[in-house]
């Protein structure tokens, strides 16, 4: 996928307060965040290709949530082996284990608890976590589309295809400036500014696919720098994050 982020533009303007009250009341309910306070780390260039290679999502470093169908297999005791739906408070019973408190954990996490757990009742237990089947998950696409609102998440979904499910585009919509937002580790998050004109006019794969609960913002101006419109139009003006320091950055 073909990113400008050099574009230059003469002026830059807010977008207005309603839109931009519902985008936050959005991130609020995606997010979980109350009154935390965020933390926005910067983006450093060693982090790109990370970043870049989450075709694969979700996998062992996706963080298992309620309503995910969870298997633990025991590679030499096939009898411990289970199936179990994490609950909402995020906890299931697991064999020779107990209650566990699993929401929030990645499956590498949650087999290197297991193993801690039962490696006094089995002798050098191997166990594989996997995920059979994931619980209702969404992202949030806003701005200058057709029909701003949560669009339902499966496996490689695309912005554009979001912002597609979203109603298209609008025509004051700047598909070369498209920001998205994504929740990192602990409460800190990170974002992006993608050029959709490129996918759209010039048929460019995406290569960024989205993760549940990411938020697709279509703005109606173009931004030159994305660091500086997220500090303005998401960092100055969501209560539950911190402003001392703040930043993102783009690749």
């Amino acid at each position: 996928m073909k990113r400008d982020c050099s574009r230059s533009v003469g002026s830059q303007t807010r977008i207005p307060i309603p839109q931009t009250a519902a985008l936050l009341s959005i991130l609020s309910l995606l997010w979980g965040c109350g009154g935390t306070s965020i933390t926005v780390p910067p983006l450093s260039l060693e982090e790109i290709p990370r970043i870049q290679a989450v075709g694969n999502y979700p996998d062992q470093n996706y963080r298992i949530e309620p309503g995910d169908t969870v298997r633990i297999q025991y590679t030499f005791h096939r009898e411990m082996e289970q199936e179990e739906v994490v609950r909402p408070d995020g906890k299931m019973a697991a064999k020779l284990a107990g209650e566990i408190t699993v929401s929030g954990m990645t499956p590498g996490q949650l087999e290197r608890l297991l193993v801690g757990r039962t490696s006094d009742q089995l002798r050098d237990p191997e166990v594989v976590v996997s995920i059979t089947r994931f619980g209702e998950k969404n992202v949030f696409v806003g701005g200058e589309v057709g029909r701003p609102g949560l669009v339902a998440y499966r496996k490689g979904l695309t912005p554009l295809q979001a912002v597609i499910a979203a109603g298209g585009f609008q025509t004051t919509a700047r598909t070369d400036s498209v920001i998205l937002i994504r929740r990192g580790e602990g409460d800190a998050f990170v974002s992006r500014k993608l050029d959709l004109a490129a996918t759209v006019t010039d048929g460019i794969k995406e290569s960024l696919p989205l993760a549940p609960h990411d938020v697709v913002y279509v703005p109606r101006t173009g931004i030159a720098e994305a660091d500086l419109w997220v500090r303005q139009h998401i960092t100055d003006l969501i209560p539950f994050v911190g402003k001392a320091g703040a930043s993102a950055r783009y690749p």
